[in-house]
């Protein structure tokens, strides 16, 4: 196995098994100060224990590293994307070549996130191939994190390996991202709350997701983002979705859950994971959704869309 190195002309993806903190280290200590010796961006997206690691390994390099905490910027997966194109946008016009690590699947996710994570990680390559040419490393703990997340990484990653060198993985299934994104979500709970929406029930909608939300016993700035989340997806629905809807609603011992399902069908599986122009129709209430909410799931298929938002209690 060789070491992937020096410039790249197209977006690289790759995958970085690592098995403890040393490991860890070796692997992204010379990706890192490849980076600062090119003179490129070098933008890290770690959670905080892992950011304090590489910032002490780096020393006073780390003054010319962009610093992020993962758990903050993609806390909800859907965000995730949005950020690398905002980086990438920037530092392309800037005249630097971008390099990011990012690790969507650290250690302490819930089960639903790393399913996230998974279509996250799927979604990459959808976006930013074809455009400018940067590289991106995504660490995973193969100690720690459950089988099935890691087996996953392969089949999301045109390239793995570790800290002894990279090749590509002959496992990658760019493919599975359609399959992925048109399959049900798994069932967390009974829906203790179910209606339908049209046209005229908007409002009366969003009252009723407070109401629920409230009784949850969430606090009242979670109340507000789930009581606007309701009005943009109702709204979604009305004007997009075949002019009706249903929503659902219950609860599980972390979460108070909200489910919106209508006839559309979306074919972007990026929907609301870039930032909307301003020539775009459409996309910017999923967006807003996507940056508000702790988790947002979005699935379509001929069967129709459902979006799942889980607000952790």
């Amino acid at each position: 196995m060789t070491a992937v190195v020096g410039l790249v002309h197209e977006f690289e993806h790759e995958a970085l098994f690592y098995r403890d903190d040393e490991d860890f280290l070796a692997g992204l200590l010379p990706f890192v100060r490849e980076g600062l010796e090119l003179d490129e961006a070098v933008v890290v997206a770690e959670p905080r224990a892992q950011l304090d690691l590489l910032r002490d390994a780096l020393g006073d390099d780390a003054e010319a590293v962009d610093l992020l905490d993962m758990a903050e910027v993609g806390g909800n997966p859907g965000r995730i994307i949005g950020v690398w194109d905002r980086l990438l946008g920037e530092h392309t016009a800037a005249g630097r070549r971008l390099r990011g690590v990012g690790e969507p699947a650290f250690v302490g996710r819930r089960e639903s996130e790393y399913l996230e994570c998974r279509l996250h990680e799927l979604l990459l390559n959808h976006a930013f191939d074809g455009g400018p040419p940067w590289r991106l490393l995504c660490p995973y703990d193969e100690t720690h994190l459950p089988r099935a997340v890691v087996r996953a990484a392969l089949h999301s990653h045109p390239t793995a390996g570790t800290s002894a060198g990279r090749r590509p993985s002959p496992d990658y299934a760019p493919g599975e991202v359609a399959e992925l994104f048109a399959a049900p979500l798994p069932t967390t709970g009974d829906a203790v709350l179910r209606g339908t929406y049209g046209p005229a029930d908007v409002p009366a909608t969003r009252r009723t997701v407070a109401q629920y939300a409230r009784r949850a016993g969430l606090p009242d700035d979670k109340v507000e983002v789930l009581e606007l989340a309701a009005s943009e997806l109702a709204t979604n629905s009305v004007r997009h979705g075949g002019g009706t809807g249903t929503v659902a609603m219950w609860t599980t011992p972390s979460a108070a859950i909200v489910e919106f399902h209508d006839a559309g069908q979306l074919t972007d599986p990026l929907t609301g994971r870039l930032m909307p122009s301003l020539e775009q129709e459409g996309g910017r209430g999923v967006f807003l959704v996507n940056q508000l909410c702790d988790l947002v799931q979005l699935r379509s298929s001929d069967q129709g869309t459902t979006i799942r938002i889980t607000t952790w209690r």
